[in-house]
Parts: structure tokens; sequence; C-alpha cells
């Protein structure tokens, strides 16, 4: 692989247990999946390479052209799915096709590490169930930054799985930049419940862990000090 191929980041996303819904319910997330893709297609489309797109009924995948905004961007599918789970794989690496306006057709190492963290993250749910949140996995040729990176997705999990549907709604005004005025004027409640909900949710914790992870998914994949032996491998 030459070191003058420049590197993408492919975008991986699979709804969790649509198989098993009923058909109208199917439908109604599978609209709201495709809504929430072209609200990121409109809102990051400086940071995409390949536009997001629907690619079977349950799954989805887009190409980045830098890895630092993925974070919001699966935030993004995150918030706009809810209840519904959406498990994501990333892979950072070059392709082997031409970039086309959408994802599909797609290939090359960027996506079969991304379909390789998706299978991981998959299996790592079923072998043991609702004991581990794992939403997210990326794979690339720096295992070491990896397991950093997915350590830090696995902390914001585990928080957010402590929060109440309550407060997820609170906090998710928050996330997307409103205050803490605007997020009680938004849901009509007394500026002390979202001081309150702050204070008992860990989100400063969720805060300063989110900062990190942007920190590291902007500076490590620009560093090739970060690059590691391809015979590494992660637990």
């Amino acid at each position: 692989m030459s070191r003058n191929e420049p590197n993408y980041l492919a975008v991986i996303g699979d709804l969790v247990g649509s198989r098993a819904m009923r058909p109208k319910e199917r439908v109604e997330v599978q609209e709201r999946f495709k809504a929430v893709l072209e609200g990121i297609n409109r809102d990051f489309r400086d940071e995409i390479a390949s536009l997001f797109l629907i690619t079977a009924g349950d799954e989805a995948q887009g190409i980045l052209k830098r890895p630092h905004c993925c974070r919001k961007i699966v935030r993004r599918l995150q918030r706009g799915l809810a209840p519904t789970e959406i498990v994501v794989g990333l892979g950072y690496g070059p392709l082997t096709t031409e970039l086309g306006e959408y994802a599909v057709g797609a290939d090359g190492p960027a996506f079969h590490f991304a379909r390789q963290a998706l299978v991981e993250a998959k299996e790592d749910r079923k072998a043991y169930g609702r004991a581990i949140v794992r939403e997210v996995r990326l794979h690339s040729e720096r295992p070491l930054l990896d397991t950093v990176v997915d350590s830090l997705f696995l902390a914001l999990a585990v928080i957010r799985s402590h929060w109440t549907e309550k407060q997820s709604r609170m906090l998710s005004l928050l996330e997307e930049g409103r205050s803490a005025k605007e997020a009680a004027e938004a849901l009509g409640v007394p500026l002390s419940n979202v001081s309150r909900t702050i204070e008992t949710s860990q989100y400063r914790e969720y805060e300063l862990l989110t900062e990190s992870l942007e920190v590291v998914l902007q500076e490590g994949f620009s560093c090739d000090k970060y690059k590691t032996n391809n015979s590494l491998t992660k637990n």
C-alpha cells in the first residue's frame, strides 16, 4: 500500500433488530433513516467525499475526507433513529475505486476495515448481550489508536446507557449546541431541572470524554508517529 495514496474514512451503519420489526414499523424506521442521512449529507457536505445513502434496507454507508467529524455524524444517526439502535463500523485507509457522488460501489482497504469493524462490534453485542453497549468500532493500520478511539466511544455509550428517556431528550439538546436555558425553554421546564439533570447524569464527564475523542480523531490520524506495525492486534 503506497504512502502516497490518500486515506478516507469509510462509514457503515447497520440498524439493530430491524428485520424483527412489523412491516409498518420497519417502513417508518427506514423513512427516518433516509431523512437523517439527507440531513447529514446537507450539514456535513464539506467533510464528505461520497454522500451517505441506504445500500440495503438495514444498512447505509458513506465516505468522509477525514475522521475528525465522524463522532458528530454517529451521534446524529443515533439521535435521529432513537429508540432504534444502530451499530457503526469505521474504516480508515485508501480506496481502490474512484470516488463517486454516493458511496455505493466503493471498495478498498477503507471499506474492508469498516466491514471488519462492523462485524466485530456486532459480535461483541451478541456475545455479551446488554452487558456491553458497543455501538462503534474503528479499524485502520494503527491498532493502538483504534483501541483508544474504540474505548472513548464505548465510555460515552456507557454513560448514555444510564440516562432515562427524559434525560436523553434534554441532554441531546445540549449536545446539539443549545444552552441550558434554551433547552429548558424548548422542553417547557424550569432551568433548575436542566441544571439538576446535568449534575446527576455525568454530563460534564461526558463532555470531557467527547472533547478527548474529537482531539484524538482530529490529531491522531494526521501524525505518522502514531502509526504502528501491522502485526499488532487489538484485544
